[in-house]
């Protein structure tokens, strides 16, 4: 029997939604405030959990295709530093395997994970990465103590969605920023197809995935966390690389990024999207002034 998982929107509150999906297991509604896509009722205990068998046997091959998953990375790590130049610390909330720490650490950032899998948590260490246990949105970091956090394909697994938003918020130093990236909630299968995907189906990812956003919502519940959104998409001129002979390359990938990202934007093609969110620097202190001698 199916027991209420949220009584409202988990991001703006709204308490009225309509039906997306239901299945014995399981209900999807779209949120008619902020348009969410949560889920609204749910069978206790639904699903295996997140450790070794999760990880070894699930369809996106988490411990697989090394490489190609690093070099990704590496491309995602150079459009944070786009908006936080400075950055020294990362931090990779649901770390997994370790892509984003090997990638990072490639590009001169120190790097620590967390995951809530005590399986992926050992396997990030015995790799020889600092790598911690915990969940998002308790998370066992002391304020400002990152220059970019990431958060890729999280966030929906999370019951407490904007928690997690605000602890980003409170560890990320001033100037820093987030990189989040989750399903598209806009994606074909969802809108056309709800039924025949594996979006919300009960024994693939409707027991994992509690919320879908689209872009715009993303960015709002970002807003809403005390972070300033400062870019929604994939098209991220590089700037660090457009330079000397790079330079006409990275600008022709640029151009074809763009035009793709549109392309996807119209024809409901993505599979993800991607905000990154930036802690507002702190203001300036006003300077010390001397008091005033008084007269002789």
């Amino acid at each position: 029997m199916r027991t209420p998982f949220y009584a409202a929107c988990p991001v703006c509150e709204a308490t009225e939604s309509r039906e997306v999906i239901t299945y014995r297991e399981l209900s999807f509604g779209r949120c008619t405030g902020c348009g969410l896509i949560y889920k609204r009722e749910q069978v206790p205990g639904l699903g295996d959990g997140y450790e070794e068998k999760y990880f070894k046997h699930n369809r996106a091959k988490y411990l697989g295709r090394w490489d190609h998953r690093v070099r990704k990375c590496e491309r995602q790590v150079l459009a944070c530093l786009e908006y936080a130049p400075h950055a020294k610390d990362l931090l990779d909330v649901g770390c997994s395997a370790g892509y984003v720490l090997e990638a990072a650490q490639r590009l001169g950032l120190s790097a620590t994970g967390l995951d809530y899998s005590r399986f992926t948590v050992d396997l990030c260490r015995e790799r020889g990465y600092r790598a911690e246990y915990g969940s998002l949105t308790q998370l066992p970091f002391p304020d400002a103590s990152f220059d970019i956090i990431t958060l890729k394909h999280t966030l929906e697994h999370v019951d407490q969605p904007m928690s997690g938003l605000r602890e980003l918020q409170r560890v990320l130093r001033p100037g820093g920023v987030a990189f989040v990236i989750v399903p598209d909630a806009a994606y074909y299968k969802i809108i056309v197809m709800p039924r025949r995907g594996r979006s919300f189906r009960p024994d693939r990812r409707g027991w994992q995935h509690h919320v879908y956003f689209y872009e715009k919502n993303l960015a709002d519940a970002c807003a809403r966390a005390g972070m300033v959104p400062v870019k929604a998409g994939k098209d991220i001129l590089r700037r660090r690389l457009a330079k000397g002979l790079r330079a006409p390359y990275e600008y022709v990938r640029f151009a074809l990024q763009w035009a793709w990202v549109q392309v996807c934007r119209v024809t409901h093609l993505r599979r993800e999207i991607q905000v990154i969110a930036q802690r507002p620097a702190a203001p300036a202190l006003p300077e010390a002034r001397t008091p005033a001698q008084p007269a002789a």
